[in-house]
């Protein structure tokens, strides 16, 4: 009889681990993210200020200090505030880019160009920053609901 006690308080506990696990595991079966897929043609684009057709562009961070800047293709809404609009046309768009360039000088880490990818492998634009990384998240009526740069993915990365 104690024999079974101490079986059971092992048993149980690795019961509810494997619940748990397999919990966690459906959940994120079922997530909507997307990628990015490293792509020297986009970084050659970015660094000849180069307009990609049927794209919005949009950088975060401050002006004066951008991380990224992003274009977006015409079939898809980028749905977030923290994402400022700039115009390909302009000389902010010039200056965007240089500020995003200028993130590697002195570091081990420079910036590259990505194609962004829906959960399903719909391209949804291209990506230039010195973050390698990043949560994307794109809703039922095409709409970017998280793109959001994860910097600690740069820490050491030359290339892409």
């Amino acid at each position: 009889m104690v024999r079974s006690k101490i079986t059971m308080g092992r048993l149980l506990p690795a019961v509810i681990m494997l619940f748990m696990f397999l919990f966690i595991l459906g959940g994120c079966k079922t997530a909507n993210y997307g990628r990015l897929e490293s792509n020297p043609d986009i970084t050659r684009a970015f660094e000849a200020y180069q307009i990609i057709p049927d794209h919005s562009y949009y950088y975060r961070g401050s002006a004066s200090r951008p991380i990224v800047i992003v274009g977006i293709h015409k079939d898809f809404e980028l749905n977030s505030k923290l994402w400022v609009a700039v115009d390909p046309k302009s000389k902010d768009f010039r200056s965007v880019i240089d500020r995003v360039s200028a993130q590697g000088m002195g570091g081990t880490t420079r910036p590259w160009g990505f194609k962004i990818f829906d959960q399903s492998g719909r391209a949804l634009g291209v990506w230039y920053s010195a973050s390698r990384a990043a949560a994307i998240e794109v809703n039922e009526n095409n709409q970017i609901v998280n793109l959001t740069p994860i910097t600690l993915a740069t820490v050491g990365n030359q290339g892409p």
